[in-house]
């Protein structure tokens, strides 16, 4: 017999969340509650963030009150998390604690600046963060007033998510330049612990991407890992030696947040998961996205596991299986699925074009994954998906969730267990 009047917990309103949340509200009857819970109540879109920086969107256009993302019959509440207590099934923020009978997190990272020396203390000083929208806005101002030098793209360690950014960024900058007609005058480095691009896509995606970034005149510097900053000379040391810059665009190191550290669900450093059901080894509880940690076959380097992504793209896909089988053992049913591994990113290059990674990210020995080269009709692609991400009328974004399941999606689950 099915189970009634259940309660689902889903933390943090980032792209996991809210597909999880809107996905077991489709699935589920009206009895079981269905509770999405973050400290923000304004989702932005960091897919279109780096348009922001080189003003072809504005901030406003890129962000949406939460609610306005949701289905009708999903709770938001719009506070902090403060604890997450497993073994008493319950979440505290500062004005209530919910108990659940199951918890998804997708609560995302925290931003260290403070854990590269230096690092904290140059930002907003020839140094910005733009891994946040605040971070952003300040390059835009900062790239607005930028007649040449030396820029730097540096990302300070691994993994961090949205790995395709660093790559996208130097392409578009170097569009940008090329439109204000000083590209001859400024040299783009980017400076990375990772062997390739998009490491964890493999050596043929990666080996491509380097290719288009090489081909505009970026210099990829890989396998430089980062010591220190010191903003009053402007300069980024790392294991290789020294860099100086004019303009410095870092990723931050990246951490869990606190509280799942708290709760004991990280080992050592984020949540290891299950990668097909994305379960944790806690009953009922799921973790996807950023916070959860899928190991890959092959090594980034010598003794260091490459890990499955961190990105909006993943956390789609995985928040889809996890709402359907959650949805499934609640209705008593008997099917499961399993997340394949499947993924799709676009890749801005600039000039109006955009390329597309995507294929199977658990297959071994490395992943399987081709790169469509860059085109105008995958830069409207980009367009499309950006404007199917943040709308709220329900009409289109179910007849563009029937387009990318047969088209982007692909493959992404499996049915393990039949009902017939």
């Amino acid at each position: 017999m099915p189970n009634n009047d259940k309660t689902i917990l889903v933390l943090g309103a980032g792209v996991g969340g809210l597909v999880t949340a809107n996905e077991l509200r489709k699935k589920l009857s009206a009895e079981h509650r269905i509770v999405l819970i973050d400290k923000s109540g304004e989702h932005i879109s960091y897919s279109s963030a780096l348009w922001v920086m080189t003003g072809e969107r504005k901030p406003e256009e890129i962000k949406k009150n939460v609610p306005q993302l949701l289905r009708k019959g999903i709770e938001f509440i719009q506070e902090e998390i403060q604890k997450i207590d497993l073994a008493g099934k319950s979440v505290k923020t500062a004005n209530r604690e919910l108990r659940y009978d199951y918890l998804v997190i997708s609560l995302g990272v925290s931003l260290s600046p403070e854990a590269v020396p230096g690092l904290a203390e140059a930002l907003n000083k020839n140094a910005y963060n733009f891994y946040t929208l605040d971070g952003i806005l300040q390059a835009k101002n900062a790239l607005g007033n930028f007649s040449g030098g030396t820029l730097i793209i540096m990302v300070s360690s691994l993994p961090y998510k949205c790995p395709v950014a660093p790559n996208e960024l130097s392409l578009l900058l170097n569009y940008y330049f090329s439109q204000k007609g000083i590209r001859e005058n400024v040299s783009i480095k980017l400076c990375t612990p990772e062997i390739l691009p998009l490491g964890g896509n493999g050596p043929t995606t990666g080996g491509i991407v380097k290719g288009l970034m090489e081909s505009a005149g970026i210099q990829y510097n890989s396998q430089h890992v980062v010591q220190s900053v010191h903003a009053e000379k402007n300069e980024v040391v790392f294991d290789k030696g020294a860099m100086n810059y004019d303009l410095l665009l870092a990723i931050p190191p990246h951490k869990a947040p606190k509280v799942l550290v708290e709760a004991g669900l990280t080992e050592p450093d984020w949540i290891p998961v299950d990668r097909n059901s994305l379960k944790t080894k806690f009953e009922n509880v799921y973790a996807i996205g950023d916070a959860a940690k899928i190991k890959l076959p092959g090594e980034w380097k010598q003794g260091v596991p490459l890990m499955l992504s961190k990105g909006g793209v993943f956390a789609h896909y995985e928040a889809k299986v996890v709402a359907e089988n959650i949805a499934n053992e609640i209705s008593g049913k008997r099917e499961r699925v399993e997340y394949t591994g499947r993924a799709a990113c676009f890749v801005e290059t600039g000039f109006g074009k955009a390329g597309l990674a995507q294929g199977y990210f658990f297959t071994t020995p490395t992943p399987n994954t081709v790169f469509l080269q860059p085109s105008r009709m995958l830069h409207l692609g980009k367009i499309i998906f950006e404007k199917y991400w943040l709308s709220d009328s329900l009409l289109f974004r179910a007849l563009m969730d029937f387009f990318m399941e047969n088209w982007i999606y692909g493959e992404y689950k499996k049915t393990v267990v039949s009902s017939k």
